[in-house]
């Protein structure tokens, strides 16, 4: 287990974490204003857009590359890996429904938290899917280009969200925390069938 620990970067995960929780909480509402090509001229897109992909990106940079030793393991590590992810998902948004709860916020109100919770699960779920399918170096790109998409093509006009930029829609669109929870699901799914024995 310690040796899990330590090659998966625990500490920076939760380092980087508790960042994102409390940029999330304390200037969750700032926005830069940016150019549209997607219908609206320019939109101020939230920073809870962007700040999500910081624990998406540590969480696989910390899962690494699997090392050998890792196929022949007793404890499954994958098993851990989904567990790990799961973790810092459910932990985000009891953190941010405490802190609203408990009235401890300055800067962000409780759709820009929820908005990060969601766009987390969306981030991290790309990113799990991008690791099984285009391999660890790749993954982390994935959720980034959807960042950056829906910040110049996903607003329309009035700045609201086109149907398919989930990380810009408002916090009562279905249709997005639908999405963002399937996403995961299946990142998470494809991250735990790493522990069954392949076939040859």
């Amino acid at each position: 287990m310690t040796w899990w620990i330590r090659t998966r970067r625990l500490p920076l995960i939760l380092l980087v974490t508790a960042g994102f929780w409390a940029v999330a909480l304390l200037a969750g509402n700032i926005s830069l204003p940016l150019p549209q090509l997607g219908g609206a001229t320019s939109a101020n897109v939230p920073l809870v857009l962007f700040a999500p992909l910081a624990p998406a990106i540590a969480l696989n940079t910390g899962y690494g590359t699997p090392a050998p030793i890792e196929a022949t393991a007793v404890r499954r590590t994958a098993a851990f890996d989904t567990l790990l992810a799961v973790a810092v998902v459910l932990a985000t948004a009891a953190v941010t429904a405490g802190t609203f709860a408990a009235g401890w916020t300055g800067g962000a109100d409780d759709a820009s938290a929820g908005t990060a919770a969601r766009n987390l699960a969306c981030y991290t779920g790309l990113a799990l899917v991008g690791r099984a399918t285009l391999g660890n170096h790749a993954s982390t790109v994935v959720p980034t280009v959807l960042a950056l998409a829906v910040s110049v093509f996903g607003y329309g006009p009035e700045q609201t969200a086109h149907w398919w930029a989930w990380p810009a829609a408002d916090p009562s669109d279905v249709l997005s925390w639908a999405g963002s929870a399937a996403l995961l699901v299946i990142g998470l799914q494809q991250t735990a069938q790493g522990d069954r024995p392949h076939r040859r």
